[in-house]
């Protein structure tokens, strides 16, 4: 194992050390590939063209605004386009208005009578005539006799109720619009006969058992509904408690004892001004074009005593209605305008591979209305997209200034979203719903996209460069360096690993290693002679005695030729060794 990671190690050194050379594209660019049969497997040398282009037309937007184009998502009642004075427009639709529903005294014409819901009797008279919506009505016990409007005496006609009905049609569809103000002003005024006992009387005599529980009394109100009376909102109302004030006793029940009592021209007392806009959108929500309005009249009279009990309101006038509200355009979230451009592709610039090595966009913008003044809007942005990718940067319209100023300084960085295509989108996007009351204009100017390209093509053309601002450029030949690393990378892994798999051990080590091998392989082998190791010593000891044996009688025979030499040879040996 050691082995093995040793040789991984220095192979990824190696490696490391080479594709600097080899690969020279930075990692930030973008490749735009352009390949064919002829030249896919083709290694050729290289020339590099590096140019800068406006890829945009029509940057200032002039007109006619080609190639530019607008493209809305969403609500197209919301936003819309224009072109104007060179510059592209993205324009918020608001909208607001004041609508009077009612105003004025009550007409025939417009007002239809209806009862109350449940179970209930209209008063002995009710009418709209030029002074408004008026009830009359008179409670007389005795059966045998009429009250002064010429109805019988009856008991249980002592709760009647009118109400006065209208429909109102919007002028616009309110399911783009929401109220933001109202104001409800109804006047009334009423007569009544002092027989009438109210919580201020003094009911007399004390023989006439006279008991009171709520006293007689009578209620002004409006209501507000949907046009399928779904649901129904009290919007204001009124009860004069003390209409009817003044003692009379109870023996007084004829129909000309008692005077008159009034009370002169009263507003109702409406729900706030919040209330009401809220129950006014909510009933817009059942029908948004139209909803229903009632003005009504409730009288409630009771038997204070045991002689027969006369109360009498002469009139119960409701004079004035007035209805006036102000609505504002609803603007839907998720709506969006672009201003787009389809330019280019890449490969368009040569046959050869392209790398994009920057693309910068930029823009001018403004908004003729502060932004947060005018709406309740704080996500809505203006966005980039290329290619339908939105990039990560936006610009916020709480930003945006009245003058027009760079979207960002320095431009957006582009590049990693640039590919063969090249589709641009100026984008306001609005994030919330929120209400509009007059149009905001959002406005771009001088678009601009620049992007710095290398052309990769074969070494064919001359030494001239490219031509037309066009820069050639020639950097080293690494070929034959990259050809010899590889060569040498190459033997240098197989000497190294023959070396360590096999001749880093002795002779003996590498013949046990194989003998090993085939052992577990299974093969046959040779027949070995095992020679113990007693015997090993008898013969290397046997062989160093015959090896001194030999020395010994060969040192013997030297000196017996010596002394067979005659005198002179042996003196001048001696001298000769003397001179040594």
């Amino acid at each position: 194992m050691k082995q093995h990671k040793t040789i991984i190690i220095l192979s990824f050194i190696l490696i490391t050390l080479v594709i600097p050379l080899v690969n020279q594209t930075p990692s930030t660019s973008i490749i735009i590939k352009q390949t064919s049969e002829s030249r896919q497997n083709e290694l050729r040398f290289s020339a590099t063209i590096t140019n800068t282009k406006e890829w945009l037309n029509n940057t200032g937007f002039d007109q006619p605004i080609d190639p530019w184009y607008a493209e809305i998502k969403g609500d197209s009642r919301d936003i819309t386009s224009s072109e104007d004075n060179n510059e592209a427009n993205f324009i918020v639709l608001g909208d607001e208005r004041e609508f009077t529903a009612i105003n004025g005294t009550p007409q025939a014409s417009d007002w239809i009578p209806t009862p109350k819901p449940g179970f209930s009797i209209y008063p002995d008279r009710y009418t709209i005539n030029q002074y408004g919506c008026n009830a009359s009505h008179e409670y007389w016990e005795d059966a045998g006799s009429f009250n002064i409007y010429g109805v019988r005496g009856n008991q249980t006609r002592n709760r009647p109720s009118v109400l006065w009905r209208r429909v109102i049609e919007m002028p616009v569809d309110m399911n783009d619009y929401r109220i933001t103000s109202a104001n409800l002003t109804v006047i009334f005024n009423a007569s009544a006969n002092t027989n009438v006992e109210t919580p201020n009387d003094n009911l007399n005599p004390p023989a006439a058992n006279p008991t009171a529980a709520e006293y007689d009394h009578v209620k002004f109100y409006v209501q507000l509904s949907d046009l399928e009376d779904k649901v129904r909102y009290p919007a204001a109302s009124y009860e004069p408690r003390n209409l009817g004030f003044g003692d009379l006793s109870a023996y007084d029940n004829g129909p000309n004892d008692g005077i008159e009592h009034n009370i002169p021209d009263t507003q109702l007392i409406s729900v706030s001004e919040e209330v009401l806009v809220f129950y006014l959108n909510r009933i817009l929500e059942y029908d948004s074009r139209n909803f229903t309005i009632f003005l009504g009249i409730d009288i409630d009279v009771e038997d204070n005593y045991t002689e027969f009990d006369r109360d009498t309101y002469y009139s119960l006038l409701i004079k004035t209605c007035n209805l006036t509200f102000t609505y504002k355009k609803i603007i839907n979230e998720f709506t969006s305008l672009s201003w787009s451009q389809d330019g280019n592709k890449i490969s368009s610039l040569s046959n050869y591979d392209v790398i994009v090595k920057d693309a910068n966009l930029n823009f001018l913008y403004k908004v003729d209305k502060n932004w947060t003044s005018n709406t309740t809007s704080l996500n809505s942005e203006i966005r980039i997209l290329i290619n339908g990718n939105p990039h990560s940067e936006s610009i916020k319209l709480t930003k945006a200034n009245s003058t027009f100023q760079d979207a960002k300084v320095g431009g957006f960085d582009v590049t990693p979203l640039i590919t063969d295509d090249v589709n641009v989108s100026i984008q306001v996007y609005l994030a919330d719903e929120f209400r509009l009351g007059d149009n905001i204009t959002i406005s771009i100017d001088n678009a601009s996209l620049l992007i710095t390209y290398s052309i990769i093509q074969p070494d064919i053309v001359g030494s001239g460069g490219g031509g037309g601002g066009t820069k050639v450029i020639r950097g080293p030949d690494y070929t034959p360096l990259v050809i010899g690393l590889s060569v040498g990378i190459i033997a240098l892994i197989a000497v190294f690993g023959l070396y360590q798999a096999r001749y880093k051990h002795p002779p003996m080590v590498r013949k046990i290693k194989k003998l090993k091998k085939k052992i577990k392989k299974g093969k046959k082998l040779k027949s070995l002679i095992v020679i113990p190791r007693e015997e090993l010593i008898r013969i290397g000891f046997k062989n160093k005695t015959h090896q001194i044996l030999d020395d010994e009688f060969l040192q013997s025979e030297k000196l017996k030729e010596i002394a067979k030499m005659p005198n002179n040879k042996k003196i001048n040996k001696k001298s000769n060794k003397g001179e040594k």
